[in-house]
């Protein structure tokens, strides 16, 4: 039974449903990551991707980074929906 239970919490675990994504970024020599807007602070970087987002007719908000993606949520049909963006491409991630 116990090898049973294993074997399933495997399979949950690599499912690919169940993906972090991951996008990579340089880093600026004075530690911070480096989204191309040089070297300033994580949430300024938030903020300003939040702005091209909703440019682009995306309605984001609470937006920070997870794994160097873009992660925020988007309002759809009245509801929040957590949403992760390519920081390069501003492509969303599935």
């Amino acid at each position: 039974m116990n090898k049973l239970l294993l074997a399933g919490l495997f399979v949950l675990i690599a499912s690919p449903a169940f993906a972090t994504p991951y996008c990579d970024v340089g880093q600026t020599n004075n530690g911070h990551t480096d989204y191309g807007f040089g070297d300033i602070p994580e949430q300024d970087s938030a903020q300003r991707f939040e702005q091209e987002l909703n440019a682009e007719g995306i309605a984001a908000h609470q937006t920070r980074f997870w794994n160097g993606c873009i992660q925020t949520f988007v309002t759809e049909n009245g509801s929040d929906v957590m949403k992760f963006y390519d920081p390069s491409t501003l492509q969303e991630l599935h």
